[in-house]
C-alpha cells in the first residue's frame, strides 16, 4: 500500500457511517462519566479491564473500521485465532454448531456479522466464533424455558434489558431474531464505546436512545418510540416508565460486587420483572468482591437451572462441548457457567 493509498483509506473511513456513529457514542459517553457518582464505581476487577482500553476515546476512523478486533478487551476473544492458518479448526465449530442445531426447535441460529472487521471460521458462507457459539446455546436455552415465545408475537412491543451488554453481541442477534422488539442495554459508559456505535452502525434504520446518565434524560421518555436504549450502569433504577418484560445477564454479574449485583435483582423483583436468565459463574476466580451469583438471585427469586440435553448421537454431551470451546473443565464447580432462570 502506497501513502496515497494509505490516505484515501482513512479519508473514507473518516466519512463513514461506523465513525460518525462513533463520534456520536463519543460525546454522549463522556456525559455520562461526568454524571456517575463516586458510589457508583465498578469493582476494582472491571476498574482495571477498563483502563486497558482507554485508548478506544482517541480511536482513529481505522480502528472503526475494525472494531470487532479491539472487542476482546469485553470477551478476551482475539480474531488472530480465526485467520485462515487457523481454518483447521472450522471443523470443530462445525460440529459443535451441529450438535446445537439438533436442540434448536426454531431455527435461531444468527452468525456473526461482517461488517466492522466482524470474523469467524467460516462455514456455508457464514461466520462463527466462540461468542456466536455462546450466544446460540443461550438462545436455545430461553427458547426451551418458552421465555421467547412472548417476542414470537407481532402485536405490541415487548421490552427486554440486558445488564452488562459487553459489545453488543447478543443484542445484535436478539434483535435480528426478533426486530420489534424494545432493547435496552444497561453497562458501564466505557463499554458502550463498542455496544452503540456497533449497534447503530448495523441496523441504521432503528431509532436509538443515548442516556445521559441524569434523571431529567429519562424522566418523560417513551421507550415505545426507541428500537434500542442505552443507559448508564448508574442510572437504570431511577426508571419511571414500564417494568421489562424480561431482563437478561450474560457472564456480567459474576464481575460486580455483592452489593452492585444484589441492587439490580433486587429492583427488577420491585419493578415485578417476572423472569431474569443468568448466564454466569456462581464466582470469577478473577473477582474477590463477589459472593454467589446464585444465592443473591435466589434472595429475591425463585430460581431454575436449566440444563442442556445430551443429543441423541455422539458420545460428548453438549455441554461438556462448549465447555472445550470456552475453555471450561469437564464437571461441576462453582466457577462453571451456569443458564439459572429466576421466576417470582
Amino acid at each position: 500500500m502506497t501513502k496515497n493509498e494509505f490516505a484515501k483509506l482513512v479519508g473514507d473511513a473518516k466519512g463513514s457511517l461506523a465513525y460518525q456513529n462513533y463520534l456520536d457514542v463519543r460525546e454522549a459517553v463522556w456525559r455520562m462519566i461526568e454524571n456517575c457518582p463516586r458510589e457508583a464505581a465498578p469493582s476494582k476487577y472491571w476498574q482495571e479491564e477498563i483502563s486497558g482500553f482507554d485508548y478506544m476515546f482517541d480511536a482513529s476512523p481505522l480502528i472503526m473500521q475494525k472494531l470487532r478486533h479491539h472487542s476482546y478487551h469485553l470477551t478476551g476473544l482475539y480474531d488472530y485465532a480465526y485467520r485462515k492458518h487457523h481454518s483447521r479448526n472450522a471443523v470443530k465449530f462445525s460440529e459443535r454448531l451441529k450438535l446445537l442445531k439438533s436442540l434448536d426447535r426454531n431455527n435461531l441460529l444468527v452468525s456473526e456479522s461482517p461488517l466492522l472487521g466482524g470474523f469467524g471460521h467460516e462455514i456455508n458462507g457464514m461466520l462463527f466464533n466462540v461468542d456466536t457459539v455462546k450466544f446460540y446455546e443461550s438462545l436455545i436455552v430461553l427458547d426451551k424455558s418458552g421465555l421467547l415465545d412472548q417476542f414470537k408475537k407481532t402485536n405490541g412491543k415487548k421490552f427486554v434489558l440486558e445488564i452488562g451488554s459487553g459489545w453488543g453481541g447478543f443484542a445484535y442477534q436478539f434483535k435480528t431474531l426478533f426486530p420489534k422488539v424494545i432493547y435496552a442495554l444497561v453497562d458501564f459508559p466505557e463499554t458502550m464505546l463498542f455496544s452503540a456505535t456497533y449497534l447503530k452502525t448495523l441496523f441504521p434504520e432503528k431509532k436509538v436512545f443515548l442516556s445521559d446518565g441524569s434523571r431529567a434524560s429519562i424522566s418523560n421518555l417513551k421507550i415505545e418510540n426507541y428500537d434500542f436504549i442505552f443507559m448508564p450502569h448508574y442510572a437504570w433504577g431511577g426508571w419511571n416508565f414500564r417494568a421489562p418484560d424480561l431482563i437478561l445477564n450474560q457472564a456480567s454479574f459474576q464481575e460486580m460486587t455483592t452489593a452492585q449485583a444484589d441492587k439490580y435483582i433486587k429492583e427488577a423483583k420491585k419493578w415485578g420483572v417476572p423472569n431474569i436468565y443468568s448466564w454466569n459463574r456462581d464466582h470469577s476466580p478473577n473477582n474477590p468482591e463477589l459472593s454467589a451469583v446464585s444465592s443473591i438471585l435466589s434472595k429475591y427469586y425463585n430460581i431454575k437451572e436449566i440444563e442442556m440435553p445430551l443429543p441423541k448421537s455422539g458420545a460428548l454431551g453438549i455441554r461438556n462441548v462448549l465447555r472445550q470451546l470456552i475453555g471450561q473443565k469437564q464437571g461441576h464447580s462453582d466457577r462453571d457457567y451456569r443458564h439459572l432462570l429466576g421466576y417470582l
